[in-house]
């Protein structure tokens, strides 16, 4: 009787279990039903799917336990923060800004009169010490068949960074540590950018932008301001506003042409660029870029982890009585302007100059689900000449560290990481839209 007793109430537990994630389904399923049986405007549905998709995930977690429950919650993570209509948004907006916050609109609709799909996006953010970012962009993609399933992709976006302490230590790659001061910097950009595709995996682009840089000093921090340290004479642009009309375009090549999760895999961007200053004189530049990224994940059963080599290379020179601004340079340590890691030991912006050359070895292995481990080398410098561009005299970092990723893309990093000579350095970045409008200084 006693056994028969806990049978009862097992399979009582499991009814009640199955009747409870019938409840959550059955509620969305009458809620769309409800919905059917009028017309309504494609933004109003987009916004009650938000809305069914939320009630019903949040239902779904606590139908479980322990890891089930888990995995649930991470399920209602994504509805909350991606996907179109409103989201929170969270995140940081450049390294040094701190923890930030906003929220953001997505929508994606495609055309039923021509081959074309629309994907845009509106966000604003901000932080407790006063930094904020605010923007939108268009993606607009072919749909026409193709035999490679790739198709012209054209971005149309605008979006304006306030920046209240940047962080500048002077120029090159011998800056000393105790000359660290803060800056000020509020930056504008607009534009659009276009990407073709050709045979055999390459991509033509070009894109067109206005470029709108105020920069001033920050006074009332605990560091100095830039200004009691450095001049124009040996920091160009100091306390100068600039206007750009920026146009370039690239090569790109990826392979294989069909995206792939296991074997090898490799990505190389070619870029030049010309900043033309139309106000703020005398800072025009031309800025070249190189990125290479190979990555080789085991054609196995079992997870081995991926490995990664990445290649980077800035060359920027101006034209005869011009200079390029210290704030539009490319850094090396922590993560530079657009949060991109190089040189991880060492503090946030630590080497600038108008030439960059990174090298950084990484591998990663998915513990569970969205988590996943990695550890890594970077090596790097930047050159104020041209000619001090070489493989020699490189600063060094090892580390290791965390990330959390959905629909494998990191929506949140953490790191620490050791090496050079200047001790050790701990951080975390994060963002949960991924907002793809151009980074600060970025400009397509």
């Amino acid at each position: 009787m006693k056994r028969a007793a806990i049978m009862i109430l097992c399979a009582g537990s499991f009814v009640a279990g199955a009747a409870a994630a019938e409840t959550c389904d059955e509620r969305a399923d009458a809620k769309n039903r409800d919905w059917a049986k009028s017309k309504h405007e494609w933004l109003a549905s987009v916004e009650h799917k938000q809305d069914v998709e939320l009630g019903q995930t949040w239902c779904h977690i606590w139908e479980t336990v322990g890891i089930d429950r888990l995995q649930k919650t991470i399920d209602f993570g994504r509805v909350l923060f991606t996907g179109d209509g409103l989201h929170p948004s969270i995140g940081s907006i450049v390294p040094g800004s701190g923890f930030a916050g906003g929220l953001v609109y997505n929508l994606e609709r495609a055309s039923q009169s021509v081959p074309l799909r629309f994907s845009s996006s509106v966000e604003a953010r901000g932080s407790y010490n006063g930094f904020w970012e605010a923007g939108g962009k268009l993606d607009i993609f072919g749909t026409r068949n193709s035999a490679t399933d790739q198709h012209i992709h054209a971005t149309l976006d605008a979006e304006h960074y306030e920046l209240p302490q940047m962080t500048y230590f002077g120029l090159g790659n011998n800056s000393s540590l105790a000359n660290e001061t803060r800056f000020r910097l509020s930056q504008t950009t607009g534009g659009g950018h276009v990407d073709v595709p050709l045979p055999g995996g390459f991509q033509f682009v070009t894109g067109l932008a206005g470029l709108r840089n105020v920069q001033s000093r920050a006074p009332g921090f605990s560091l100095p301001s830039i200004e009691q340290k450095f001049t124009s004479a040996d920091t160009p642009g100091l306390g100068v506003d600039t206007t750009y009309l920026v146009a370039g375009g690239g090569i790109n090549w990826f392979y294989p042409i069909a995206p792939t999760i296991q074997g090898f895999a490799t990505l190389l961007t070619t870029e030049f660029r010309a900043f033309h200053e139309t106000s703020g004189a005398p800072y025009s530049f031309r800025r070249f870029d190189v990125t290479w990224i190979g990555r080789y994940t085991p054609p196995t059963s079992i997870d081995l982890g991926t490995i990664s080599e990445t290649f980077r290379l800035v060359d920027s020179w101006a034209p005869a009585g011009n200079s390029m601004p210290f704030y539009l340079q490319p850094t090396i340590g922590g993560m530079d302007i657009n949060n991109i890691d190089m040189l991880r030991s060492y503090r946030d912006y630590r080497f600038r100059a108008p030439s960059m050359l990174m090298f950084q070895t990484e591998y990663k292995h998915t513990v569970w689900g969205p988590f996943a481990l990695f550890g890594f080398y970077d090596a790097g410098k930047v050159a104020l000449q041209r000619s001090d561009i070489g493989i020699s005299h490189f600063r060094h970092s090892f580390g290791t560290g965390f990330l959390l990723q959905l629909g494998n893309l990191p929506v949140m990093k953490f790191y620490y990481a050791w090496g050079g000579n200047e001790g050790t350095h701990t951080t975390y970045t994060g963002n949960t839209n991924n907002f793809t409008a151009s980074a600060p200084a970025g400009v397509f």
